[in-house]
């Protein structure tokens, strides 16, 4: 059963609410970014084992309190972990997304995100920023290293954990980078939801 729309989120705009001060997301994406995984089915096995919790807000962008597993499913720096879990006057508060799954892979980047590098010869490139649009149009896309001239798909290029190719995200709100990582539990939990493997990266608004 998936978790209910909570009685006192009514017209809760979570974007407005966390966007003045966002401190960052850990995102979850699937390692194939052609993989498509039922997003319902997903969403139930997460609730079912207590890494989210109540529905926060109806509309495309489904949007859940994290739940009574969470903290069990992830590994925090530092040995005290304080979380916000309740939105407080506007302030900003750790929350579960999950966006519907998208036609292409595409590459979810934050202010945060630094030029990829070629695997072969590790040069960067420089322009990925200009690319975006025409990858997101372009799903078979390559992109020719200036250096070495290998042509590859963009996901392909090390990004680092700094942004990301896929199809359907699950976005951990108001992470700082590197604060938080997936445990081995979560991924296996991923794996039996989807058939599979996963990966995670972090980016900031």
């Amino acid at each position: 059963m998936l978790p209910k729309v909570s009685a006192t989120s009514g017209g809760l705009d979570l974007a407005r609410r966390v966007a003045p001060n966002h401190t960052g997301r850990l995102v979850l994406t699937t390692l194939d970014p052609h993989a498509s995984p039922q997003r319902v089915l997903l969403v139930e096995m997460l609730a079912e084992k207590g890494f989210i919790g109540e529905r926060l807000a109806q509309g495309e962008v489904a949007a859940y309190a994290i739940g009574p597993g969470f903290l069990s499913l992830l590994t925090f720096a530092g040995c005290a972990v304080r979380i916000r879990s309740e939105p407080d006057a506007g302030a900003p508060f750790c929350h579960i997304q999950v966006p519907p799954v998208r036609e292409h892979p595409y590459l979810l980047a934050g202010r945060n995100t630094r030029a990829p590098r070629c695997v072969g010869c590790r040069a960067r490139l420089l322009d990925w920023r200009e690319r975006r649009a025409h990858w997101a149009s372009h799903p078979h896309a390559g992109v020719t290293c200036p250096t070495c001239r290998e042509t590859r798909p963009p996901w392909l290029w090390d990004w680092k954990q700094q942004g990301g190719f896929g199809r359907l995200f699950i976005q951990i709100e108001e992470i700082f980078p590197d604060e938080a990582t997936p445990t081995p539990a979560l991924f296996d939990l991923l794996i039996r939801a989807t058939g599979t493997g996963w990966r995670h990266f972090y980016i900031q608004d």
